[in-house]
């Protein structure tokens, strides 16, 4: 589930749909959580699926580092990439803003965190753009994201957390942001396995 302060959006005939902030929401938020709605397909229920839907299970899934694509059911799945994201998510079922977003400006992620499976050139524009977002991006910057997570999670029990009832671990909240080096490390997402879809075609690369 995505924040309740979000709304779908238009963003450019490049990047497509987008989600905008609809107010101001400072850093330590839980800006998505894992819930009950969201579709979680394994391996072997991907493999169970028409090949023509394989495409789609790209486009609008993420992998997660037990090998799992979770198919978000509200705008999440439109979220796009930035190479500067304002949400990142440690080592557990949430992302928190890392940064104070303003209302009306764009929520965003690192698509190098979603486990890919091709590379994907960027039009995020940010002055640190990398150009070509890539799997071994996870590893290479697995430590930044963590760096940044650590300094947000610290501002977690001194914002309105509206997701907190979806949080899976929600009581562990309040002790990372007491002890943020011990919030889990977003590496435990790293899914290994590039071709998660057996035999998938190759699709042309996505604009991000």
């Amino acid at each position: 589930m995505l924040h309740p302060k979000t709304r779908l959006a238009w963003i450019s005939d490049e990047v497509g749909y987008g989600v905008l902030a609809t107010e101001d929401i400072p850093r330590g938020t839980i800006l998505w959580a894992l819930d009950p709605l969201d579709r979680v397909l394994s391996p072997a229920d991907v493999k169970r699926l028409d090949p023509a839907l394989w495409p789609i299970l790209e486009t609008y899934t993420y992998v997660t580092g037990r090998g799992d694509r979770i198919l978000c059911w509200d705008h999440g799945r439109f979220m796009n990439h930035s190479c500067e994201p304002v949400s990142l998510s440690p080592g557990v079922d949430f992302e928190l803003a890392v940064r104070d977003i303003r209302a009306g400006e764009e929520i965003t992620c690192d698509y190098g965190s979603l486990n890919l499976e091709h590379d994907l050139n960027c039009l995020c524009g940010s002055p640190i753009c990398r150009g070509v977002i890539r799997a071994s991006d996870f590893e290479a910057l697995a430590p930044s994201w963590d760096a940044r997570l650590q300094a947000a999670v610290v501002h977690a029990t001194e914002v309105s957390q509206p997701l907190l009832p979806f949080v899976k671990d929600a009581e562990q909240l309040a002790r990372w942001a007491a002890h943020p080096a011990e919030l889990p490390s977003a590496l435990r997402h790293r899914y290994p396995i590039r071709d998660v879809i057996a035999g998938a075609p190759r699709l042309n690369d996505r604009i991000a």
